[in-house]
């Protein structure tokens, strides 16, 4: 990945990033390598290929992305560092899926479990052995 970019282009919904994406193959000499789901419909495809194909590319596949849908951010990286593998593909969370796994919070303590029954009054005990 060392002597070539990617480009990013990050859509409002899928049809928008597959527009691009279709766009970006044809226009210019580049291989796409992911896509990614953020959440509220935003979709994100990253090309990969040399800096002037991918800068070629993704100023191609904006221009029909926004024919369909709106582009909300474009983005290329020349020479990128290895480490940004890692967050591409996925393989530098826990979970493996891609995403960031959430944190757990601690359960809340039960307050009946938590506190010590209170002690009985000791005439309470005797009633009841008087009522018997």
């Amino acid at each position: 990945m060392n002597s070539e970019a990617i480009g990013l282009i990050e859509t409002k919904g899928l049809v928008g990033a597959v527009e691009a994406s279709d766009a970006m193959v044809k226009s210019a000499d580049v291989v796409m390598i992911s896509k990614a789901y953020i959440g509220s419909g935003i979709v994100t495809v990253i090309c990969q290929g040399e800096v002037a194909a991918v800068k070629s590319a993704v100023e191609a596949g904006t221009i029909a992305a926004k024919r369909v849908s709106e582009v909300l951010a474009t983005d290329i990286i020349p020479r990128p560092h290895q480490e940004l593998d890692k967050i591409i593909s996925g393989k530098c969370v826990r979970s493996g899926r891609g995403t960031i796994p959430k944190a757990r919070t601690p359960k809340p303590v039960n307050a009946a479990k938590a506190a010590p029954a209170p002690a009985k009054a000791a005439g309470t005990e005797e009633k009841k052995a008087e009522k018997k």
